[in-house]
């Protein structure tokens, strides 16, 4: 499978990165800066893109680049403040998807944007982070209008633990985990869900164990 990887150079885009490669995928890693990556593959190619420029992003589709799917690992440096960085990143990305037929995403958010956090500590949570997961339900809105076969991922507090392998799925609410999870094991769910596409359509929300 050939998976255009987009924010590779964060902690869960470049794990997917590796684990993608170690499980014979071809990458390529669409980044801002290729200096950051600092990976060296046969099967990897990283080309320099700029997400909030249209120009960039479309030239990552040209008529000898072939995408069976793309995962979007994008974060913004906004943090908790107003923003629409994911929104206009997803503006541009999501039209060049669906005008070369490319139906596959995986589209890493965070818990909360399906407003599932429940008792006082998850209504406080998503009170705080309200803006980030504005910002995620409006990138997601333009995966949807584009009418691509998305699965959302939904992580709980991330770490930088090594990966494991173990973690536990909801696809409603949020799993009875530890509610931490390594960015590693992250990428590897959505390295298993692109390679199934019984995830497609679903929004799942992952802990560790």
């Amino acid at each position: 499978m050939h998976i255009l990887v987009l924010g590779a150079t964060g902690g869960v885009g470049r794990s997917l990165v590796e684990q993608a490669l170690a499980n014979g995928d071809e990458i390529t890693a669409a980044v801002r800066t290729p200096e950051k990556l600092n990976l060296q593959h046969p099967n990897l190619h990283i080309q320099r893109c700029d997400a909030f420029k249209a120009a960039d992003v479309a030239a990552l589709f040209t008529d000898n680049s072939h995408y069976d799917a793309v995962a979007s690992a994008l974060n913004t440096n906004q943090g908790v403040k107003p923003g629409n960085d994911l929104q206009r990143m997803l503006s541009n990305i999501a039209p060049q998807l669906q005008k070369h037929r490319i139906k596959r995403i995986i589209y890493c958010a965070s818990a909360g944007v399906d407003n599932e956090l429940e008792g006082e500590r998850g209504q406080a949570a998503m009170e705080f982070l309200r803006h980030p997961l504005a910002d995620h339900r409006a990138a997601i809105e333009q995966i949807r209008a584009a009418g691509l076969d998305a699965t959302i991922v939904r992580p709980l507090g991330l770490t930088h633990d090594a990966l494991s392998g173990h973690y536990i799925e909801a696809a409603q609410g949020i799993p009875a985990g530890n509610g931490r999870i390594a960015r590693a094991d992250v990428a590897h769910f959505i390295l298993k869900a692109l390679h199934n596409d019984a995830y497609i359509g679903q929004s799942i929300a992952l802990s560790g164990v």
